[in-house]
């Protein structure tokens, strides 16, 4: 499809492929090399590590949320993953075996600043992941890893989520390897990251022609659930965040597997439920398809967003009223193929309702971070949760 006449967060989701070819290549060279050598990611700093502690904030954090699945397979290493908003709000329990990483698209976020701050008052070791090398958060980390996404327009964040959880699962089979993990099985394993952006492209492709008919289905109701299990759970988080921030929509991310816990009291004809319905170790074991019965039951239009191919649920295919069929994709990488579909609903159902899609206009201030004594970043190491902090981009 022809991308100049669209909106530029449009052009942003499908220059995805392309951003993550060029983030992949920074990180990952000829004979599946990961090229993260650097402290606190060399093999010493690795071996001290007993904890990974994740703070971000928005499409960030939920990046973040995304390396927790990774870090804990393959690296076996707790990993905790926190909004940087609430830092401060608790005892944090962090120390020198514990390797901190701050992710921010911007690298100028008070917020996370101020978390990192903390973890690094404790004595954590410190890594920024930022799509500016010489951003604040950046010059006040031990270390450094960087995304390729290049200038990022529209405040609402696409090719930068995908880079960034593209980084994090690199950063994932580092850690396991240098302890001494995957030893007969590391490239079988990482061969299909290798693949990420032919894998990204063609969900793109796939899916840019199964969007409309959600988008007019969910243009008559004023609101929508989007279910999922597992490594997916993060990405419904971020598809109800786009739809929120870009198309102004009410739209609530939710465990699959919790909703039937209390808010299965909402479906009704007027609230549709999307449904992620992935059946493996990664998204959930069993099947989806007593949930859908059940909201059926109660008149809530449902969409089904599920695997094409042999795998594909006929029974879950009937129940739906629209589906969108994506790719089959390696379970670690179906989270970023199952994104794509929610990205181009955001920016399907935006124009549907006649709104700027390129102003979501979905952050409460904007600003830089000023820089403290001799030109270093002020992180903002405060005594407590009064401490400034409050900021600006994600």
């Amino acid at each position: 499809m022809e991308t100049e006449s669209q909106p530029l967060f449009f052009r942003e989701i499908m220059e995805q492929p392309r951003v993550l070819a060029n983030t992949l290549a920074q990180y990952l060279g000829p004979g599946y090399c990961l090229k993260m050598n650097l402290p606190p990611l060399d093999d010493l700093g690795i071996a001290r590590i007993t904890k990974v502690y994740l703070t971000a904030c928005g499409t960030s954090f939920h990046a973040a949320l995304t390396a927790r699945y990774l870090i804990e397979e393959l690296a076996e290493i707790p990993a905790v993953v926190e909004q940087a908003s609430e830092s401060g709000q608790h005892q944090l329990l962090v120390d020198s075996g514990t390797l901190a990483v701050a992710v921010s698209q911007s690298g100028r976020s008070r917020e996370t600043l101020y978390a990192m701050g903390e973890a690094k008052r404790k004595g954590a070791m410190t890594l920024a992941l930022v799509n500016d090398a010489d951003s604040p958060l950046a010059r006040a980390a031990d270390g450094r890893l960087t995304t390729l996404a290049g200038r990022v327009t529209p405040h609402s964040s696409t090719k930068a989520f995908t880079s960034q959880a593209l980084v994090l699962g690199l950063l994932a089979f580092r850690i396991a390897k240098s302890r001494g993990l995957l030893k007969d099985s590391f490239k079988e394993e990482i061969q299909p990251f290798g693949r990420i952006a032919e894998t990204v492209r063609g969900a793109l492709v796939k899916c840019q022609g199964q969007v409309e008919p959600v988008a007019r289905l969910l243009s008559s109701h004023s609101r929508v659930f989007i279910l999922a299990k597992g490594n997916l759970l993060p990405m419904v988080y971020e598809g109800a965040l786009k739809l929120k921030e870009v198309a102004r929509f009410h739209a609530e991310g939710y465990s699959a597997g919790e909703f039937g816990h209390g808010p299965l009291a909402l479906a009704s004809p007027d609230t549709p439920v999307a449904l992620m319905a992935f059946s493996d170790s990664h998204n959930g074991h069993g099947s989806f398809t007593e949930l859908a019965r059940a909201l059926r039951s109660r008149g809530a239009p449902l969409v089904l967003f599920a695997e094409d191919g042999p795998r594909k649920d006929p029974e879950l295919l009937k129940l739906a009223d629209c589906a969108v069929l994506l790719p089959p994709a390696p379970p670690r990488l179906r989270p970023l193929t199952a994104l794509m579909p929610l990205q181009l609903l955001a920016c399907a159902l935006g124009q549907l309702r006649g709104l700027d899609v390129d102003r979501p206009g979905g952050l409460l201030s904007e600003g830089s971070v000023p820089d403290g004594p001799e030109g270093r970043p002020e992180i903002f190491l405060g005594t407590g949760p009064t401490a400034a902090r409050r900021g600006l981009e994600h």
